[in-house]
């Protein structure tokens, strides 16, 4: 396991290798056995998987030479041939025996369904096993942990992540992935509608396989119900130069280290170095507007979750009380405390951040 050196590190692509699929000189099963290898090599300390399907990829794999990059599921998706156990002792054997709306149309555009990657406890704070694919010691970040780490690794190519505070660019932005957590309703989450924040995104090892997973997906599945969804070209639009980024520090800008900050600030003038024009807060009125509405996010965000997600949890508990850890029942017992009145102004708080958005 070698440390993380973003001039040195290459993640595994698809988009490079189909032309040689094209003309003969590889082959969508000897990539997923050179995926395999990896992961036989790497899964023993990294523990990004959860359930692995390796016959039916290989099966999927033979099936075309035109077929997809192998794949991973973040296990709070369901797939109708693996079980979907959210990460949970409550959920162990839970296998629905359905596919979630973006597995069906990963599998519609030729997708290998590898596994399923773990996922912290019901995709809440409590962590899983999985750890930072270069360094052991490190977390991987949650809570697609497992699908971010599987990405680092260079196990798969691309893999799917769900977001509800920072579930995808989290781990991605630990795990040294390229990621998109596309606008509220991008992309069709299936089963996934309890929770109002949520949105499922890819994780990849290249922005041009990022999108494509992203854009396969919505053009067979479309968004959510009532959202218009992902759309855009098939291949990822030309790289444009921007002329104006905004910084967001937002509350937790003050708990950020010394060590941290500093490279975030070498990073912001080096884009000002390239002739982009970067504004804080304090250059701009509406900037400083939209950062006083953001106050007490992280709050905002708990009651929301812990008020959708607690029937959920509820019922996990009531059938399976040793199988839901000891941080997820605190989380049930703050969310038993609220009311409909506090879910009411939690969601007229967040419409108001919207709009100053």
């Amino acid at each position: 396991m070698t440390a993380y050196a973003s001039g040195d590190f290459r993640a595994l692509t698809f988009h490079d290798a189909t032309p040689r699929f094209a003309d003969g000189s590889d082959t969508p099963r000897a990539y997923l056995e050179r995926c395999l290898e990896t992961i036989a090599a790497r899964e023993p300390p990294v523990r990004a998987w959860v359930v692995m399907n390796q016959a039916g990829a290989r099966e999927a794999a033979d099936a075309s030479t035109a077929r997809w990059k192998p794949i991973g599921i973040k296990d709070l998706l369901e797939t109708r041939d693996m079980p979907t156990q959210m990460g949970s002792e409550a959920y162990r054997g839970n296998f629905p025996k359905r596919d979630n709306a973006a597995v069906w149309a990963l599998r519609q555009a030729g997708a290998v369904v590898l596994g399923k990657t773990v996922t912290t406890e019901m995709g809440g704070a409590h962590p899983g096993p999985t750890t930072n694919p270069f360094d052991q010691a490190r977390t991987p970040g949650g809570s697609s942990s497992g699908s971010a780490a599987a990405v680092g690794a260079r196990m798969v190519p691309a893999a799917i992540g769900s977001q509800v505070g920072g579930s995808i660019i989290r781990p991605a932005s630990y795990c040294g992935n390229v990621a998109l957590k596309p606008t509220q309703g991008g992309i069709n989450r299936g089963e996934r509608q309890a929770t109002s924040m949520s949105t499922h995104g890819p994780h990849a090892g290249s922005i041009e396989d990022m999108w494509l997973v992203a854009i396969e997906i919505a053009r067979r599945a479309g968004g959510d119900p009532g959202r218009l969804g992902l759309f855009g070209p098939a291949t990822p639009p030309p790289a444009r130069r921007p002329m104006t980024l905004a910084v967001m520090e937002a509350e937790g800008w003050c708990l950020l280290d010394d060590a941290s900050r500093a490279v975030f600030e070498a990073v912001v003038d080096g884009l000002r170095a390239q002739g982009v024009t970067v504004l804080r807060r304090a250059d701009h009125p509406l900037l400083e507007s939209f950062e006083q509405a953001l106050d007490g996010v992280q709050a905002l965000t708990g009651i929301i979750t812990g008020w959708e997600n607690h029937w959920g949890i509820r019922n996990a508990v009531a059938t399976n009380p040793d199988g839901v850890s000891a941080r997820t029942k605190a989380v049930l017992e703050a969310a038993e405390k609220l009311t409909p009145d506090d879910y009411r102004g939690a969601i007229l708080q967040r419409e108001e951040m919207r709009r100053r958005h």
